[in-house]
């Protein structure tokens, strides 16, 4: 435990709760706030001296930023019962957990960014940020060789003790989240996964990603969002959401991005934050392609293979594999041996999963064509090609398609 007399506390929950709830801009304020008042422990005593005394400096630092109509939604009854909510959602459960800008969990690296959350809204296990993260991003239309590489990189990644950070969305986003779990499944100081949501924790999005979201939090990962319960997900939760990604991370490695793409606005971000960026190429004749090709022409490191992201990571990856008292990462060279690994411990499946991914194997198919083969309810069906899903046995390739992996 910390020495008290050297460690400051964190100030009390409520104190960033109300400030993120009784203003939309929050992040704004706070971001403006921190130029006159850049320390979050003196910010938050600034913001705590008001809630208090209704007195104090706030106002002036707030000046031209909020007026007095603003500042006084600070004690509406409106923020009050959200903040209660808030807090009985916190004690609802252990893995509940709410970050105030001074919090000792709050992710460093985001901290010192120009749009750091006053507050961020947390499931699973809080020791998943300890861990030296690395970004993974992509198409959520992936094209299949894609994917197979992504699921390759990020297990072996994990495997050397690096956390894997991406969004939760369909396409490289779910490759990247359930390697790392595959990892963590096969050694358990594997590196966990942590997916920024543009929801609120109480929602999940896609809703197919449940039981993905579920295996997150259970395999000591972690679900982080910045947006409040109960709140309404808008479409530009998603891009700006994208910040928190690069954010908490070491560097942002694009796994494939068309051009345009809103998988670039996180490279964008992690650039303005100083983040590594790395992307993979692929064939010169895919479009979905295009996207890390520009990267890399702009300086993005390019890269083929687990032993690249380490070297880019270089000095960063050192120190923080220092603070946690882990060793170098292990290049891939000696990997080869876990994908059999990964092969003897596939989970067991029972005849209807067995005969779907034997069709699978045997080509690509859609909805309507494997309901003709398996001759399966649409909900049975449904249900069967999830679970294959999630044990990183099948995939859904661009064009709707299911394909074995």
């Amino acid at each position: 435990m910390d020495d008290a007399s050297t460690t400051v506390p964190p100030l009390p929950t409520d104190t960033w709760l109300r400030f993120s709830l009784a203003f939309k801009d929050s992040t704004r304020l706070c971001r403006q706030l921190r130029k006159s008042c850049p320390e979050p422990v003196a910010l938050g005593n600034l913001i705590q001296q008001y809630l208090t005394e209704r007195a104090g400096e706030l106002p002036e630092h707030l000046q031209g930023l909020a007026d007095a109509r603003q500042l006084s939604s600070l004690f509406s009854d409106s923020t009050t019962q959200r903040c209660e909510q808030a807090l009985a959602w916190q004690a609802q459960s252990p893995h509940h957990h709410l970050l105030g800008l001074d919090h000792p969990a709050y992710p460093a690296l985001l901290q010192n960014t120009d749009d750091a959350p006053p507050l961020l809204y947390a499931r699973g296990s809080l020791n998943a940020l300890d861990y030296p993260l690395l970004a993974v991003v992509g198409s959520r239309k992936a094209s299949h060789l894609a994917l197979t590489h992504t699921r390759k990189l990020c297990q072996e990644l994990a495997d050397t003790g690096i956390g894997i950070v991406s969004g939760l969305a369909l396409g490289v986003d779910a490759a990247a989240h359930r390697s790392a779990l595959q990892a963590r499944e096969l050694r358990a100081d594997s590196g966990p996964t942590i997916a920024i949501s543009a929801t609120p924790a109480d929602k999940v999005y896609p809703g197919r990603h449940i039981e993905l979201d579920t295996r997150i939090v259970e395999s000591g990962g972690l679900i982080l969002t910045e947006y409040p319960l109960g709140s309404t997900t808008r479409p530009w939760h998603f891009p700006r959401r994208n910040r928190l990604i690069s954010g908490i991370s070491l560097g942002v490695l694009v796994a494939e991005a068309g051009l345009p793409s809103g998988t670039l606005t996180t490279a964008t971000h992690a650039m303005n934050q100083g983040r590594e960026v790395m992307a993979v190429p692929g064939p010169v004749s895919n479009l979905q392609a295009r996207g890390c090709h520009f990267l890399i022409k702009q300086g993005a490191a390019l890269i083929e293979e687990t032993r690249d992201v380490i070297e880019v990571l270089g000095p960063s990856l050192d120190r923080a594999q220092a603070a946690l008292g882990m060793q170098r990462a292990r290049p891939a060279g000696s990997n080869a041996s876990q994908g059999e690994l990964a092969l003897e411990q596939r989970p067991a499946l029972d005849a209807e999963e067995q005969a779907l991914l034997d069709t699978l194997k045997a080509g690509s198919a859609t909805l309507d064509e494997l309901m003709t083969q398996s001759r399966l309810s649409i909900s049975r069906l449904a249900t069967v090609l999830g679970l294959l899903e999630t044990k990183g046995l099948i995939t859904t390739t661009a064009g709707g398609r299911y394909a074995s992996c």
